[in-house]
This record gives structure tokens, sequence and C-alpha cells, in this order.
């Protein structure tokens, strides 16, 4: 019982809460209160699509790497690795870590089940030379945790490219969103 009260007081203490219905303002507040990059914001374009997306067993906030033919790249050695490996991998990207990428996974098949937040707009990425892509998955009802992991993360990508590498980081929230029309009895309970 007391590591069930202390795990509560802890997720507690670091904004973690049950999810709530979003929108773009809801979201861009919540960013731009965490001093995270607001200029392009992605969500998932159905609860379909979110649903996959949580069966996937991905934790949140979470990342993807994709190299320049948009091939699946796992950043963890294990598949037991935690997201603490993502600025690791990402200062220490180049053409060896990105060489061996997972057949048959790659950047399109994630894009295709995105939309711009603000417009519900299918999203298209520029077509643009980079040498990897970053997809970072986030949510608002994770709180701090959003905050230290993404925040780190973009400043890492930033001093990256500022050293001559070309990553694209993809941010998107897995959140859920108003434009869907559910309502909030619809949202699942979250046992933490």
């Amino acid at each position: 019982m007391l590591m069930t009260s202390c795990t509560k007081l802890l997720l507690i203490s670091e904004g973690v809460k049950q999810p709530a219905i979003e929108n773009y303002n809801s979201l861009s507040k919540f960013l731009l209160s965490k001093g995270i990059d607001t200029s392009e914001i992605l969500c998932f374009k159905d609860t379909t699509a979110l649903n996959a997306f949580y069966k996937s067993r991905f934790g949140i906030p979470e990342a993807q790497f994709f190299n320049k033919e948009k091939k699946f790249v796992d950043y963890r050695q294990s598949i037991t690795d935690c997201n603490g490996k993502v600025s690791v991998f990402i200062e220490n990207i180049d053409s060896i870590n990105l060489e061996s990428p997972i057949e048959g996974e790659f950047l399109d098949t994630y894009l295709n089940n995105l939309v711009v937040e603000k417009t519900g707009q299918e999203f298209i990425l520029e077509n643009q030379n980079y040498e990897a892509y970053m997809i970072v998955y986030w949510a608002k009802y994770v709180g701090k945790v959003t905050k230290r992991k993404v925040c780190d993360w973009q400043e890492h990508v930033r001093k990256v490219n500022q050293n001559g590498k070309r990553i694209r980081m993809i941010l998107v929230s897995v959140d859920y969103q108003e434009f869907w029309g559910i309502s909030k009895d619809q949202i699942p309970r979250f046992d933490y």
C-alpha cells in the first residue's frame, strides 16, 4: 500500500492527471508555458489512430527515429530500454547509427495517421534533405514529464543542427482531441 501511495504522490507532484479533451488553444498554451516550440502541433487524425498508437505500447513521452531514406531506426539497444537514451542517440547521430533500419517500417506510414491540430488537415512533410527525422510523442496529461523530456530533446536537436547535422523534429500530441467529436465519458480512465 505504501508503494502505491508513494507512486501516486510522485505522479501528482509531476502533474500527471487523467486525460481531457484538448484543442489547439489548450495545447499551445500548455507548450508555451513549458517553453516548447508551438509552431507545429500535430495529433492523430481520429480515435482509431490514437488507439493503434496506445496498442503499440509506446511510452509517453517517446521518440522514434527515421534515417534519410525515411526508414525506422530504433535508438534502443534493447526493447526494454527506456527513453533516457534518446538524448545520447541525438548527440551521436550520424550515418553509423542510422545505417541499420528496421525493415518494413517507414516514416510515411506513421505520418499517414497525423493531422495538423490547428486545422485538422492532413500533415504533409516538406521535401527537404534531412539526415534524420525524429517523431516525438507527448501528452499534456503527463505534465512536467513532457516539459523535461521534450525540452531536453529539442535542445539536443538544436545543438546538433547548429553543428551541421539536419534533424527534423516532429511533435505529436497523443491527447484526446475536441475536433474528433468525442465526449468526456468516451475518454478512458488510466489507472495510475
